[in-house]
Formats: structure tokens, C-alpha cells, sequence
């Protein structure tokens, strides 16, 4: 083994000290201007009041007894303001449900016309609203487009609830390459506007098409269940929650897919789903023809991104009633804010104090991409400290590696500066 320098090794403490303790900043972004206002005291058609139990929970429950972990709230105006900055944050959870009729969120964060033509104010503090003034209401909506796109093509990972899931086309998630692209967004929305009574007795879940040991369900009790017995089912909402059953989901039968495919079988044209948004299918209905839950990867068209995970499952609802239970709502939600914090790009303090140079995607499976205009020299250590590669080039095979972590060190050529980053091999 070869002798590590006393800067070597303290930069490989600090790596697996970080690994442990570093401490993630993650952001609710929600329509109210502040958590806990539920808007009552406002004109808005109905109560979000699925929203406002989401930002209670992640402000005083998750933020709170979450060990290394930040929170804060921001309202959709906030995230839009000129100056914002939501680059420090590992993650960000996009919550959209103001509870009105699906078909007018449809085209989030944007208005979707009415029949003639009529649009609606849709991120205003003030909650979601008929009127709508075009001269504000247009240039927040581009602004916070803007700022979700950017933060999001800078590597950052999203979390985005409900409605908040038609945002991946404006996001920049889909590929705008191909032929409308709009026409890939999830393709199926209904649900109530107030509970109905007869879906109050009675659990109601979903089939988990992710990997059994995934980390998104950690903890989360799961069962086999008549209806698919070859996927594990996932009791969301008890006996005695008051259930709306909002959904904004893939429909399989119809839309793009399906006309572009026509005689392809449900398993065909979920692999093609995937294909087509660089995604993995975590959530479904029973029939499998219904997808409610994706990971969109930063692999493909996507690579250098982040990470975006959406539900959209009428079982992911965070109003419960009096008596409910939505434990495992909270349960994926913790898991999903948690997964995503850690495959943030993790890094260790560099030499010099500057972070400039981006690894992606991390974890890493086989190739390690570096993003850096300049000239670097690349140095791969495992955490005994024994160098491994050393290379000039701008992409790394770590496929042959073992999983673990490793410190990545860098040298500038042009500016003498070394840096040193912290990467996951899983």
C-alpha cells in the first residue's frame, strides 16, 4: 500500500465523517405563503387542505425529529423572487393539490384554459383563484419555471407531489426532442373535490414496482395481495381515512403510448414508458396498466441532471380526516426526501475551499462523468487511501470497483488548485 500524505488522510476523515453527519438542506415549496396557513381567511374556491397538512408535517414532524437534516418553507412566489437561491438546497418538494377540479392543474405550474378560454391564477400566496391578472400572474409563472429548470439542469433533486407532477415537462424532465413532448406528461387526472362517504371503509394501497429493497420503502410493511400477487402491495390509507382520490397517473390504454404502440401488451409499453423518460416505474394500480409513481433518472438526454421522483396516486393524499391514517404516506415521503438528499452530489471540503468542478451521477454504478471545462487530473482513492486511477480524461470506469465510497482529488492544471470530492460506488 502505497503512504498517504497527512492531508490525504485528514480529507479522508472528513469524508467519512460527512458520510455520517453531513447535514442536508431540503425546501418544501408549496402554494401559501407560509406552512401552516391553511388560506381560510382567503376568497380561494376550496381549502388545499391536503397542502397544508403536507407542510405542517414536513415543518414539525420531519424537520424536527429528522437527525442532519434542514428544512424550510417556501411559497412558490418565494422560489420565483429574483435572487432566490435554491442551489443550496439537496432537495427540493414540490406540493401541488389546491383541490379544485383535476383538469384545471393539468398544465402545472401554468393555467389550463377553461372550455373558453378562461385562465386562473395558480402560484399567488393567495391561494388558487378564477381571477386572474395577466400582467403578474404570467411572469410568476414563467419565473418559477425558470428557477424549478435551472435548479433542476444544475443537478438538483426534486420530490414532486399530486398535481406538482405535470411540472416535468416544463421542468425540462422529458426530452424536447421528442415530437410534443407535452403529449408524455402523465396522461389521466380525476377525483373529488370533498370526501365521498363511500370510500371511507376500507384500506386502499398500491402495487410497489420498485426494488424490493429499495430504500424509498424502508420500514414500510408490505403484504401480498389477491388482486397482483406478483408485486408487493403497500397499505397507504387505513379503514376510516376520508379519501378524495385525486390522481394524476399514466394511463397505459390510451394516449401517446398506447396510439404510438398499439399492439403492444401492458409489459411492452411500460418498458417503452421507461425507454422513452430515462425512468423507472416505482408505483402501480393493480392491472399494471395505471403508473402513479416514477424515479426519473439523470441518465440519456438527462445526464448532468438530478433526480426527480413523483407521486401521483390517489393514496398519496395527505388529508386524512378525523380518524385516518396515512403512516405510510409520511413513511415514503421521509424515505424519498432522505434517498434523494443522499444521491445529491455529496462532497468533501476541497484544499482550497472552492467546489467547482460537478460529478455525476452519484452513487455511481460504471461510468463517473466529470463536468469541467478546464484541464484536470483525476485521481481515484479508496478510503485505505490507496490511489486507483489516475487519469486526464473527463469520464471514469468505477463498473469493475467495489461498492463503497471514495475520494475523488482533483488537480487543476491551469490554476495549481486541488479539490477533493466524497463519491458512492453502489
Amino acid at each position: 500500500m502505497k503512504k498517504i500524505t497527512q492531508k490525504l488522510a485528514l480529507i479522508l476523515m472528513l469524508a467519512l465523517t460527512g458520510a455520517c453527519f453531513a447535514q442536508k438542506k431540503i425546501a418544501f415549496i408549496g402554494q401559501a405563503g407560509t406552512y401552516n396557513d391553511d388560506l381560510s381567511a382567503t376568497n380561494v374556491e376550496y381549502l388545499p387542505e391536503g397542502d397544508t397538512a403536507a407542510g405542517i408535517w414536513f415543518m414539525e414532524d420531519f424537520g424536527v425529529n429528522t437527525p442532519n437534516v434542514t428544512v424550510n418553507y417556501l411559497s412558490f412566489e418565494d422560489a420565483a423572487a429574483p435572487g432566490a437561491n435554491l442551489s443550496q438546497y439537496n432537495v427540493i418538494w414540490i406540493q401541488y393539490d389546491p383541490e379544485t377540479w383535476t383538469g384545471r392543474l393539468t398544465d402545472f405550474p401554468r393555467s389550463r384554459p377553461e372550455g373558453d378560454g378562461t385562465k386562473h391564477s395558480m402560484l399567488k400566496k393567495s391561494g388558487f383563484d378564477w381571477g386572474r391578472d395577466e400582467a403578474t400572474d404570467g411572469p410568476l409563472e414563467d419565473a418559477f419555471v425558470a428557477a424549478i429548470k435551472t435548479y433542476y439542469q444544475g443537478g438538483g433533486n426534486m420530490l414532486l407531489g399530486n398535481f406538482a407532477g405535470a411540472g416535468i415537462e416544463p421542468f425540462g424532465v422529458i426530452n424536447s426532442a421528442l415530437s410534443n413532448p407535452w403529449e408524455y406528461k402523465p396522461n389521466q387526472d380525476f377525483g373529488d373535490v370533498f370526501p365521498c362517504a363511500c370510500n371511507t371503509v376500507g384500506a386502499w394501497g398500491n402495487w410497489w414496482k420498485g426494488a424490493s429493497d429499495s430504500p424509498l420503502i424502508t420500514g414500510i410493511t408490505t403484504s401480498i395481495d389477491a388482486c397482483n400477487e406478483t408485486l408487493p402491495y403497500i397499505s397507504f390509507l387505513t379503514s376510516g381515512t376520508e379519501k378524495k382520490n385525486r390522481v394524476l397517473q399514466y394511463n397505459l390504454d390510451f394516449g401517446r403510448i398506447a396510439n404510438d404502440n398499439p399492439s403492444a401488451n401492458l409489459a411492452t409499453k411500460r418498458g417503452i414508458l421507461e425507454d422513452l423518460l430515462q425512468a423507472k416505474i416505482l408505483v402501480l394500480n393493480c392491472g399494471g396498466n395505471e403508473v402513479q409513481g416514477l424515479e426519473f433518472n439523470p441518465t440519456g438526454f438527462n445526464a448532468g441532471k438530478g433526480t426527480v421522483i413523483s407521486y401521483g396516486a390517489g393514496t398519496y393524499d395527505w388529508y386524512v380526516g378525523t380518524n385516518g391514517n396515512n403512516n405510510n404516506v409520511k413513511n415514503l415521503t421521509k424515505n424519498t426526501l432522505l434517498y434523494l438528499a443522499n444521491k445529491s452530489n455529496l462532497s468533501v471540503a476541497s484544499l482550497d475551499g472552492s467546489l467547482n468542478i460537478k460529478f455525476y451521477p452519484n452513487p455511481v454504478q460504471s461510468d463517473l462523468k466529470i463536468q469541467y471545462k478546464g484541464d484536470l487530473t483525476t485521481s481515484v482513492y479508496d478510503i485505505r487511501g490507496s490511489k486507483l486511477v489516475e487519469t486526464k480524461s473527463k469520464s471514469i470506469d468505477m463498473s469493475k470497483m467495489s461498492k463503497g465510497m471514495y475520494i475523488i482529488k482533483t488537480f487543476e492544471n491551469d490554476s495549481n488548485k486541488t479539490n477533493s470530492y466524497k463519491i458512492i460506488k453502489e
